[in-house]
């Protein structure tokens, strides 16, 4: 995938909990918020993800529904989820192994009739942990594509051997509209999960990817589309080295727009396309 101009800086604090959050100090409640899909993990059975509970893998050896490079472990690093389960996600080595998808239940239709109600910004959370040491140029995180397939709504991913998060979307490169990569210059903590809320406004095709005390903003060129699916996304970036990470605690929401309602808090929230 190609890289584009930096992220910028997004302004806006995001505190996500039950009930209320903070947007420069104004407390606001979250009555207006829904959740579209949650789980931990916990009423998954061990094994390979494709199948259970409507989730499905891609990779381009097996296309959809191929392939254990997506599954189910009870040994996953301390700190994800109190159910002990969480989705260990490997990088594969060749060619063959990459780009890689894993994702649950479609929503567009859910998404749409939010939206229409109000609730037009796309939330999406999650944990991820990366080790350190790893030499692997393999890029891991989570995107949100429309619901043809080929926009990438909001995302990110991080690279395994730097730590470095680069934020993904749909944006229109002067002239050139496609899916691009933007670096944010800013690195995770290894040997430790991280807590990742991407957000995306269908109003405006605004995308914000939070962690930490970061936040970052791409005013990308998919306003007006309908989002359809959270994946959790791997691409080899040119690597022939492994790269492993384990993935927990996803939820998947919409809000009203920031400008009327701030951005709340919701209760319990904690390149190209490959099928179609």
């Amino acid at each position: 995938m190609a890289e584009a101009a930096k992220a910028r800086r997004s302004i806006r604090v995001l505190i996500v909990g039950t009930g209320s959050s903070t947007n420069g100090g104004t407390s606001v409640q979250a009555a207006s918020a829904g959740i579209i899909y949650q789980t931990n993990f916990s009423n998954f059975s061990l094994g390979g993800v494709n199948g259970q509970n409507g989730w499905s893998t891609y990779d381009p050896t097996f296309t959809t529904g191929g392939g254990t490079f997506a599954t189910i472990v009870n040994n996953a690093p301390a700190g994800g989820s109190a159910s002990g389960n969480a989705m260990k996600f490997d990088s594969g080595t060749g060619a063959s192994s990459s780009p890689r998808y894993a994702w649950g239940p479609t929503f567009g239709t859910q998404f749409a009739a939010d939206a229409a109600a109000g609730n037009n910004v796309l939330v999406a959370q999650t944990s991820m942990y990366m080790a350190g040491g790893s030499t692997s140029t393999a890029r891991q995180g989570m995107v949100a594509f429309d619901s043809s397939g080929t926009k990438i709504l909001t995302g990110f991913y991080v690279q395994a051997n730097t730590g470095l998060v680069y934020l993904l979307a749909n944006y229109n490169n002067a002239g050139t509209i496609n899916n691009f990569a933007f670096n944010t210059n800013v690195t995770i903590g290894f040997d430790q999960w991280v807590n990742f809320t991407m957000t995306w406004n269908r109003s405006t095709g605004r995308m914000e990817v939070f962690w930490g005390a970061n936040g970052f903003y791409v005013d990308g060129a998919g306003a007006g589309s309908v989002a359809d699916e959270v994946d959790y996304y791997n691409t080899r970036n040119g690597s022939t080295v492994a790269s492993t990470v384990y993935f927990d605690n996803l939820t998947i929401g919409t809000i009203p727009a920031p400008g009327a309602l701030a951005l709340l808090g919701v209760a319990g929230l904690v390149g190209s396309r490959r099928r179609r």
